[in-house]
């Protein structure tokens, strides 16, 4: 039996290869652990300092950390496939792989795309915001709360509404806390026979007279405004507060009822009269 003779062993050209093929492969594994640990520490940085940038521009909370979720999402994958390339993986394939992925899962939540995209214009062009009380969608309440996919109302029933931020920016909203004063306004009909100027003092005195009427900005005013078939009727308006505005409102109805009577001015209801005629047949 041959012995077996290590200096030959040693002088294979194979072995050498091997070596070499070794050693590259294992720097460039080294070099896509650098490439990924560097790059996550620098994806977090980066991450961070843009949440910072957006919180002294005073974006809303809610919109930052959705926004700062997505960047680092989309700044990872680039760290990823930059590292799978440097170890030799076709980039080709993965990148189609997740674009792939990534238009599946855009067509399956294509509903709720629209409802954050929807809720990121709310929260940075900011057509209300939390307590504002709006009109959208036949809906009207108080804004309970802004998330990235729905927008809830509290309504003077104390009943929560819950709409989608697609449907909130899809239509027409009448926001109105925007502006400092809410109108009231009353309209009452008076009788044609009496005297118009003591009809409308009656009906303004019950706005100036209160002490919840705003008069500096938008002072109160009285006209006629229609000539019904059984009454002249004439509206009120006055400003106030929007959290003296409902309680000023009821006081108005009542007050306007008063001084007219006090005044002596009818307040008429709808009648009809009726003549009966009757045949008599002669014989």
């Amino acid at each position: 039996m041959q012995d077996f003779n290590f200096e030959q062993l040693t002088h294979f050209k194979g072995w050498e290869h091997l070596a070499d093929t070794g050693m590259s492969f294992g720097t460039d594994v080294l070099a896509a652990l650098a490439i990924f640990i560097g790059g996550k520490w620098l994806v977090t940085r980066v991450v961070k300092l843009m949440k910072a940038a957006l919180t002294r521009a005073k974006v809303d909370m809610t919109l930052v950390s959705f926004l700062g979720n997505v960047a680092n999402i989309g700044l990872l994958i680039l760290v990823i496939i930059a590292a799978l390339s440097k170890v030799g993986i076709p980039t080709t394939s993965v990148t189609a792989l997740i674009g792939g992925a990534g238009l599946a899962i855009a067509l399956s939540l294509k509903d709720q795309l629209s409802n954050f995209a929807a809720g990121a214009l709310i929260i940075l062009f900011r057509p209300f915001q939390v307590g504002d009380y709006i009109k959208v969608n036949g809906f009207e309440g108080y804004v309970r709360e802004i998330k990235m996919v729905q927008t809830s109302l509290r309504t003077y029933a104390n009943e929560e509404v819950v709409l989608p931020n697609s449907v909130v920016m899809g239509n027409s909203i009448t926001n109105k806390s925007s502006l400092p004063l809410w109108r009231a306004q009353v309209v009452v009909g008076v009788d044609y026979a009496c005297d118009l100027k003591t009809a409308k003092a009656a009906v303004l005195k019950a706005a100036t007279d209160h002490p919840k009427c705003i008069q500096t900005e938008k002072p109160a005013s009285v006209q006629i405004t229609n000539l019904g078939d059984n009454a002249i009727e004439i509206t009120l308006w006055a400003w106030t507060t929007e959290a003296d505005w409902w309680a000023f409102q009821c006081d108005l109805n009542e007050q306007v009822v008063e001084n007219l009577r006090a005044a002596n001015i009818n307040i008429p209801f709808p009648q009809r009269d009726v003549h009966i005629v009757s045949q008599v047949q002669q014989s």
